[in-house]
């Protein structure tokens, strides 16, 4: 038995996240953690051994401190966003915690449009910047030669990602919202059945109900995330009174 958490994408809707993970950490241990997207970030701190009030304190801080505001680009892979303030809060992330158990990051290699996973020890910031950079609003990354994107392109909940690493029992959670109908029709093509794979014990922990749209999840306030926070972790509550988890 080998126990994996995996983490989806979802904008600041990582938030819900950290509050489930805060009372599910109580019933679960993992042995592998996989992030994609802004599940990389919560990924990498949890496997680094974050406190649960930790992890919360910096998506309060990011909430009440970051401003995400809108540029125009000089180039396509620049991004809608600006990217100045973002960048320091997932250095110092990176830098912080380092991890202490199995872990990986998905990206998306942009020119084969093919998932990568990296293994923990050979992560930089700029590894965790690459997951997260949604294609057309944050700057993709250039690593290795290599420029990379968002790695939720092939799809925002990675249950595939356990194979390779030989994780047979999974508790994911999935706090992406559903796209937009042209996004999801232009990357259909990518998503090919051997992403939808996953482990025979697999347990999938999503929000209770929805947490707001795609406007939600970029543009942010310290209220929604609090809400989110604790919408998280009566979720988390509810899951584990109800599910069986022998693993």
């Amino acid at each position: 038995m080998k126990r994996a958490l995996i983490l989806s994408g979802g904008g600041m809707f990582g938030a819900w996240q950290a509050g489930a993970w805060s009372v599910l950490r109580e019933r679960f241990q993992p042995q592998v953690v996989i992030g994609v997207s802004v599940g990389s970030l919560n990924g990498w701190a949890i496997a680094g051994g974050c406190d649960p009030r930790e992890l919360e304190a910096r998506w309060l801080e990011a909430s009440s401190t970051l401003r995400v505001r809108l540029r125009l680009p000089r180039r396509a892979w620049d991004g809608l966003l600006e990217f100045s303030e973002i960048e320091p809060w997932i250095r110092r992330l990176h830098a912080d915690y380092q991890p202490k158990m199995e872990y990986y990051a998905i990206l998306t290699d942009l020119l084969r449009m093919k998932p990568r996973m990296v293994e923990g020890r050979e992560v930089s910031w700029r590894h965790l910047a690459a997951s997260c950079a949604l294609f057309g609003l944050l700057p993709q990354q250039r690593i290795d030669q290599r420029i990379y994107t968002d790695g939720g392109v092939t799809g925002a909940l990675p249950l595939w990602a356990a194979d390779p690493v030989h994780a047979t029992h999974v508790i994911a959670l999935s706090s992406m919202p559903r796209m937009p109908w042209l996004i999801r029709t232009a990357l259909r093509p990518f998503r090919a059945s051997k992403f939808n794979r996953r482990p025979a014990h697999t347990v999938i922990l999503s929000p209770s109900h929805q947490l707001g749209g795609w406007r939600d999840a970029i543009f942010f306030g310290t209220r929604n995330v609090r809400e989110w926070i604790e919408q998280g972790k009566r979720d988390a509550k509810a899951f584990l009174a109800t599910q069986n988890i022998s693993f």
